[in-house]
């Protein structure tokens, strides 16, 4: 017997798994993504541990939040502990889609949907494999994104080298890998591009760092860039928390840069980033490893140039596009240094910085993710109800 497939706005709800709305850009990703879902009429939930968190203001009134219950440990073994009470919600709400915001919770979500008639998407948010990992360290990180890449319905990856890494012959080969745009560029970005205002020239050039204060982000290497450069009359601003603040202020004191540098502490309100971006001619992103480096995006979303390292090569088709300077190698403090003064040197036309970052429009790469899903949806749908 045939049957006529319902409207996937009847039949059709997503998922989106998020241990907690924290500062990071994952969660922002996740929350954007459950919002846009919900303003296109789908059944949108966030399955969470913690309701609560810098970035839970984002949520729309219209998304269904549910507690995932969590024992009080780690983050990494309250995720794991999560496994029981996920799979048995997936069992009572039977979502269509539950979608992974990132990669600590990618094999959690495939292996709480197995079983079920829900599909599991993961999203890999870091890179497959670490910049100077060594040669075996580095074989089991991939043959362990591979593993879980096909225990997913389907994986979305930030870039295409990722994408061949999974789909690879053999028997950890994933099933489907999509390349999609990283939802990165919001309207209150594109705000600050049309308000942009030219520099004058006897204004000091204006630099920003945005990101938690972690070894990953390495803030002490463009610092200690920095200070090669007393002859270039700059400022920085940092943006964000971490760890490393007292140590990082102090570098600044060792350097003797204190007073050009500002550290603004984590800022809430992503508007008020935004227009941050849109003021600075350049962002530095010294990062030892990225998956995307989506601050990138960001920055060039709002009109101002990019200095970064190759933390990652999915981030090199982006500056190429937009006329910024060629990544340097992790770690050289020199290479950083000579690549700031070229890019004040040589600024990139809006006119290149808006055709380069378009794709990452937030409207236009949530719609593609909610495409990729909503054909998963479709394609599982089809299979379940051929005639035999």
């Amino acid at each position: 017997m045939f049957h006529t497939r319902p409207p996937v706005a009847e039949s059709f709800s997503i998922a989106i798994y998020l241990y907690e709305p924290s500062d990071g850009g994952l969660d922002r990703i996740a929350i954007l993504f459950a919002s846009h879902l919900a303003r296109c009429g789908v059944r949108a939930e966030l399955w969470m541990a913690r309701r609560e968190g810098p970035v839970a203001g984002l949520i729309d009134p219209a998304v269904t939040v549910r507690r995932v219950p969590s024992p009080p440990l780690p983050r990494r073994l309250a995720m794991i502990a999560q496994f029981p009470a996920l799979a048995a919600m997936i069992r009572r709400h039977r979502p269509a889609i539950l979608y992974s915001a990132g990669n600590q919770s990618n094999m959690l979500v495939a292996l709480a949907a197995l079983g079920t008639g829900t599909r599991a998407v993961g999203r890999i948010s870091n890179p497959l494999i670490y910049a100077h990992q060594r040669r075996l360290a580095a074989y089991f990180r991939l043959r362990r994104f591979r593993a879980i890449a096909r225990a997913c319905a389907m994986t979305i990856v930030m870039g295409e080298q990722d994408r061949r890494m999974l789909m690879a012959p053999g028997p950890l080969a994933a099933h489907d890998v999509r390349l999609l745009p990283r939802p990165s560029v919001t309207p209150a970005m594109e705000a600050a591009f049309v308000a942009r205002q030219r520099r004058h020239l006897d204004d000091p050039f204006r630099l920003l760092m945005a990101g938690r204060l972690t070894v990953q982000k390495d803030h002490a290497l463009a610092l200690r860039a920095l200070a090669r450069l007393p002859h270039i009359d700059w400022r920085l601003k940092i943006a964000g928390n971490g760890p490393l603040r007292e140590e990082l202020g102090q570098l600044c004191e060792e350097l003797g840069i204190s007073d050009r540098v500002d550290f603004l502490g984590f800022v809430v309100d992503p508007r008020q980033l935004a227009a941050m971006m849109g003021q600075v001619d350049l962002l530095l992103q010294p990062s030892r490893w990225e998956g995307l480096a989506g601050t990138i995006i960001e920055a060039l979303g709002c009109g101002a140039g990019v200095v970064a390292t190759d933390s990652t090569a999915n981030i090199r088709p982006v500056l190429q596009a937009a006329g910024q300077h060629d990544p340097v190698p992790v770690g050289d403090e020199a290479a950083f240094a000579r690549a700031i003064e070229w890019a004040l040197a040589h600024p990139a036309s809006p006119e290149q910085l808006a055709a380069a970052t378009s794709p990452y429009r937030l409207s236009h790469a949530l719609d593609e993710y909610f495409r990729a899903c909503q054909s998963l949806s479709v394609q599982h749908y089809s299979r379940a109800t051929s005639p035999v």
